[in-house]
């Protein structure tokens, strides 16, 4: 189900005053969702195909991502929906011919069959437990009533079932290991095929489907991809060995090309009834003939980040996936990709607002969006080589910091290193106001004009978190302390502490008021000027509180893995607004982008929530 909500608030600002009223609503299946979000690219892992499925009908792709399914427009990227609907790690998603439903494997062997029509609720129609081990692969039959389903279980490798009652309609056997990928026959009489890592193409006959015939020989490795012409009068297999076989829909072999690309070829699809797409690890995409014949090759730079690990033909386009997760958009007329679409595939980690947006994530990526277009770019080249845990808008330039333990400056305009730094430690966390950023370390806290060292302060305790003002910096402890250093001569004093061990702090734009949070969701509001407490009553949480910032000195949002987002008020402290369920898996980072809050989650997905505020 789909998991965004919208906030409407029905005045208008006014810069000591609380939104008195508000509606809270969850979004329909389209309009909503793909206007403040930001989908994530698919999963991809070396050595492995990415199945990507196109439904012409609606003309959009769907792939898997972590726990969730998004489904994304070609002609339009920026509009995305997300299926929430699995427990486990997703592996595979394929359109039913009719458009109406998509079927979803995951790594725990669950099949669940989900409406993903424009007009549906991304409701669950079916959920199936359907093998002991990773769904690889999944293929309708034409009658959008049957799916068989293979993968890498124990007992067996595939099973067929129909899509609403789950009943057997046949068996998959023939194959002695894991089945890679699986095709039906997309006109009558209906028969399936499956290629596994034992070499071996298995032919099934029609329903109910059974073994009858195995193809053994015409591969020497892993079998990774297989398909179906749309007339159904020819198959085509490919697989690591660097080969291509074209058998009759039958299951006879036509032909065989030897080393069609200089890598192991990883996914197969069909452009019309006479020519079909290869992608491989050789960086290339090749678009051939039945006759085996390659008629053209969009070359990628050699790299194994741009090992092409999957494909799919639209009405359109050619949609190739690089390891990287890049969505290259191919056409007939051009040698290079006429679009990249570029993001994250991995947790959303922290955030930034400057000239654009911008994000980091667990893979140490930095990505700036463009928000009219929501296409992204990355920031800084390679980025981070570990995960980032912080991004600070210094005016002109942008301060990174990473598990790599490096603080990296880039300029905002031209995307270029100006500086990096090796810190003396892992960092835990980073701050900025103006051009300087505060970095602390367990053991330390660093301060940086920026990229230049210009001070280092020793801790006698374990610091968590660091927020900075005007006035100065506070460094939050895992001991509970709250430890005040001046922003000139760096004194240090302290304010009352938590009983916990504090996870955030964050100090208002003058700071005049301090937020803090501690390991089980409670926030403490204190006043600096003379230490006292606000409010201790900021208790709606209930798990870690991973991200806030503040709008102004009046308004603190604040997010947390028990995937809410909470806008609280200093002026009316016992009143907040809850977005629950804002991010699957838990809120990872938080911003005011104007009087809009983006948040990033662990799952991947970047959103923008509409806060008006009126008087």
């Amino acid at each position: 189900m789909l998991r965004t909500i919208v906030l409407h608030m029905l005045n208008h600002l006014a810069p000591s005053n609380l939104p008195y009223a508000v509606t809270l609503s969850l979004s329909s299946c389209n309009t909503n969702l793909s206007a403040s979000t930001w989908a994530p690219l698919p999963a991809t892992t070396r050595a492995l195909t990415t199945h990507l499925s196109y439904d012409p009908t609606t003309d959009r792709i769907a792939y898997a991502l972590g726990k969730s399914i998004f489904i994304r427009s070609v002609s339009d990227p920026s509009l995305s929906w997300q299926f929430t609907g699995h427990t486990h790690t997703t592996t595979v998603a394929r359109f039913s011919p009719s458009g109406y439903y998509i079927a979803s494997g995951d790594e725990s062997g669950q099949v669940q069959v989900w409406d993903c029509s424009l007009e549906g609720s991304q409701s669950v129609k079916s959920s199936f437990q359907i093998i002991s081990g990773r769904i690889n692969d999944l293929s309708w039959d034409a009658d959008s009533k049957r799916i068989i389903a293979v993968g890498d279980g124990k007992e067996k490798f595939g099973h067929c079932f129909t899509f609403d009652t789950g009943n057997s309609v046949g068996e998959i056997s023939g194959h002695s290991a894991a089945i890679t990928a699986v095709a039906i026959r997309p006109v009558r009489p209906f028969r399936a095929v499956t290629v596994a890592n034992d070499s071996a193409l298995v032919v099934l006959s029609a329903p109910p489907y059974k073994f009858q015939s195995s193809v053994r020989g015409n591969h020497s490795n892993f079998i990774r991809d297989v398909k179906y012409s749309p007339d159904g009068e020819f198959i085509v297999s490919v697989g690591a060995d660097r080969a291509i076989v074209v058998y009759s829909g039958a299951g006879e072999l036509v032909r065989k090309v030897e080393n069609a690309h200089d890598g192991g070829i990883f996914a197969v699809s069909w452009v019309n009834s006479t020519q079909f797409v290869t992608s491989a690890a050789d960086s290339t995409v090749k678009l051939w003939s039945t006759e085996g014949t390659a008629e053209k090759t969009w070359t990628f730079e050699k790299a194994v980040a741009t090992h092409q690990v999957g494909v799919v033909a639209t009405k359109t386009d050619i949609i190739s996936l690089s390891l990287s997760g890049e969505l290259n958009f191919l056409s007939l007329d051009s040698d290079a990709p006429v679009r990249i679409v570029k993001g994250h595939q991995k947790s959303i980690t922290a955030i930034a607002v400057g000239e654009r947006l911008y994000t980091g994530s667990y893979d140490g990526r930095i990505a700036e969006w463009d928000l009219q277009t929501k296409s992204a770019s990355y920031l800084g080249g390679t980025g981070h080589t570990n995960m980032v845990i912080g991004l600070n808008n210094l005016g002109d330039s942008v301060s990174s910091v990473g598990w790599d333990d490096k603080l990296l400056i880039i300029d905002q305009k031209g995307s270029s290193h100006e500086s990096e730094t090796v810190l003396g430690g892992q960092p835990k966390g980073t701050a900025s106001h103006g051009t300087t950023t505060a970095i602390v370390t367990e053991s330390e806290l660093l301060v940086f004009e920026l990229g230049t060292q210009v001070h280092t302060s020793k801790l006698d305790f374990i610091a968590t978190s660091v927020t900075a003002s005007a006035t100065g910096i506070i460094v939050g402890g895992q001991n509970g302390s709250l430890n005040v250093f001046d922003a000139k001569t760096y004194a240090r004093t302290t304010l009352a502490p938590l009983r916990s061990a504090v996870s955030k702090v964050a100090l208002s734009a003058s700071g005049s008021h301090l937020a803090v949070a501690d390991t089980t969701g409670k926030i403490v509001l204190y006043e600096t000027t003379n230490g006292t407490v606000v409010t201790s009553r900021w208790s709606f949480h209930n798990a870690r509180v991973t991200s806030m910032s503040w709008h102004g000195d009046e308004f603190l949002v604040s997010g947390s893995l028990d995937e809410q987002i909470i806008v609280y008020s200093v002026a009316r402290p016992a009143k907040n607004i809850k977005f629950p369920g804002a991010h699957y898996g838990g809120v990872t980072a938080v911003a005011w982008l104007g009087e809009q809050v983006v948040s990033g989650g662990n799952d991947g997905v970047v959103k923008l929530w509409d806060v008006k505020f009126h008087a």
